[in-house]
């Protein structure tokens, strides 16, 4: 019996529950209910009401693995929840799986919308995370406002045999809470910093004023000098960012249960297996200490994203690394981020619709052999990241010679104007653009890597040196973002940090550095931020 055929006899039995934690009046005390029935349910709590129009079951019986148009043809589930209050109501959608489940959610696609815009796409169950975990963050409600979500889930076309008959359970959660209290982490963060204002134009400049004249070349404009805490709009809510020479967003969270190894290559590059290095392209590969057991592992915080959540880009198993070697770095590896450059679509962290760039199968691959396989799995969020791989067009007015094919995409027009010399401002974002490419765009991910905007918002600028806290101050430890720049003369290119932003082509070698979130709910358990007292995540 061929591949093909097996697949279609999986047997499994997917049953979601629901239920409901609400907020009752104005103490905010939680209560939970466990709905029981065939039909239209409603449930009235304190300010929140949640009608769930297909009752308590989602029962998904003898189903057969099918492909993803075919998942967003089933019959899906439908809940309405109206704010009935006179103030303001917040909430997450969450799921709550059963401990007793046989069969893991890695098998499982889901895609979930709302009527007032959201739309998930189809993502994998297991990127969200497991046990208990949001599938929407935070959103708010307005006195008598009204929402109604839509939920499809389907056994994955990919599903072999080792699925059947097994059994998934989980309960749609929708839990209202006091804002203010989302996120001690987030309230401790907003004690020890005060949220700046910046100049206007900030994002011509870098965080230490410098910037690019194309005719003149590199200068400094000392009024543009920023540090501090700043603040921007997410999909999420406000988000809080880091920008410039600051020293107090430093994070212990993880650490390393058991040596480490990655497999080096013959041009200084850096693979997390024996099998990537090889793939690369290399004849022999020598295994290297990368962390020992025990070994901490410690953080920057980029910003607080608009869920209350942290996002953090690795810094190494010390507070401080020297990046003397890859060991004593803050990096994981490094590596090519495709090995094919001669198509736009290797700009994307995936492409031709759902293939894993190089770089991703490197950070997921590390992030499943660490964090991944430890308790500290469940504190780390199923993410936002975007590859904007939106606006491709052909340029001509950046300057560029007349040598062949040269496109760029949006985020270049946003980031890249020293090219024109600031004809219009540099405008960074934290929402990801829609894009109709079949390659990057948005995913839910439990660990990517930075985007260009994220580093302009940090104090990185294209073209010159910056003090900024990502800068990593050595010429070897140039490193990835996930953020496509441009097509050029045949070759995809990627941004990248370098000591300021700059791009490259994706088939050249450059340090990998992980980004993951993390929920923060209750706090750090001890520090400022500082080097000298690094917050904890425990």
């Amino acid at each position: 019996m061929d591949k093909t055929r097996k697949k279609y006899i999986v047997l499994v039995i997917v049953t979601i529950v629901i239920s409901v934690i609400a907020l009752i009046g104005a103490s905010y005390a939680l209560l939970t209910m466990t709905i029981e029935g065939d039909k239209k349910i409603t449930l009235t709590a304190g300010i929140l009401k949640v009608d769930f129009e297909e009752g308590d079951n989602i029962n998904l019986d003898n189903a057969a693995p099918m492909t993803d148009t075919q998942g967003q043809k089933t019959t899906p589930y439908t809940f309405t929840i109206t704010n009935t209050g006179n103030i303001n109501a917040y909430y997450h959608v969450s799921l709550e799986e059963e401990a007793t489940n046989t069969l893991a959610n890695s098998y499982l696609k889901m895609r979930l919308t709302n009527n007032q815009g959201y739309d998930s796409g189809v993502v994998k169950v297991s990127s969200y995370g497991t046990g208990t975990f949001n599938i929407k963050s935070e959103e708010t409600l307005e006195p008598e406002d009204t929402v109604t979500y839509t939920l499809w889930m389907w056994l994955d076309n990919d599903a072999d045999n080792s699925a059947q008959g097994k059994e998934y359970k989980s309960k749609i959660v929708v839990t209202s809470y006091d804002r203010e209290q989302k996120s001690l982490a987030l309230k401790q963060i907003l004690e020890d910093n005060e949220v700046q204002e910046g100049p206007e134009d900030m994002f011509n400049y870098a965080s230490n004023g410098n910037y690019m004249d194309t005719s003149s070349g590199p200068q400094n404009n000392p009024e543009y000098i920023t540090n501090g805490l700043y603040s921007m709009e997410d999909e999420d809510g406000t988000s809080y960012y880091f920008r410039g020479n600051v020293n107090n967003n430093n994070v212990q969270f993880g650490e390393y249960a058991s040596a480490y190894y990655v497999y080096q290559g013959t041009n200084n590059d850096y693979y997390q297996s024996e099998a990537s290095c090889t793939e690369a392209g290399n004849s022999s590969c020598t295994q290297i200490k990368l962390a020992s057991a025990g070994d901490k592992m410690y953080w920057k915080i980029i910003r607080i994203n608009g869920d209350g959540s942290l996002r953090l880009i690795y810094n190494g198993t010390s507070a401080n690394p020297d990046n003397s070697d890859l060991a004593h770095s803050f990096a994981v590896g490094i590596s090519p981020y495709n090995l094919e450059n001669n198509d736009p679509k290797y700009t994307g962290y995936t492409y031709d619709n759902g293939t894993d760039s190089f770089i991703k199968k490197e950070v997921d691959t590390w992030y499943k052999n660490t964090l991944g396989s430890t308790a500290y799995d469940s504190k780390v969020t199923g993410g936002r990241f975007c590859s904007d791989s939106s606006g491709l067009k052909e340029e001509t007015d950046y300057g560029f010679p007349d040598m062949g094919e040269y496109k760029l995409f949006a985020s270049y027009d946003r980031l890249g104007q020293a090219g024109t010399n600031y004809a219009k401002p540099n405008a960074p974002v934290l929402n990801c653009p829609s894009t109709s490419e079949t390659y990057g765009g948005s995913y839910r991910l439990k660990a990517g890597l930075i985007t260009a905007d994220e580093l302009v918002l940090a104090g990185e600028n294209p073209g010159v040196t910056t003090d900024s806290y990502l800068n990593p101050g050595d010429s070897e430890m140039w490193y990835w973002s996930m953020s496509p720049a441009d097509f050029a003369y045949g070759i995809a290119d990627v941004w990248i940090e370098f000591g300021g932003l700059s791009y490259d082509g994706v088939a050249y070698n450059f340090a990998v550095r992980p980004v993951i979130n993390v929920t923060t709910e209750n706090g750090f358990t001890s520090g400022d931020g500082t080097v000298e007292n690094i917050y904890v995540i425990s």
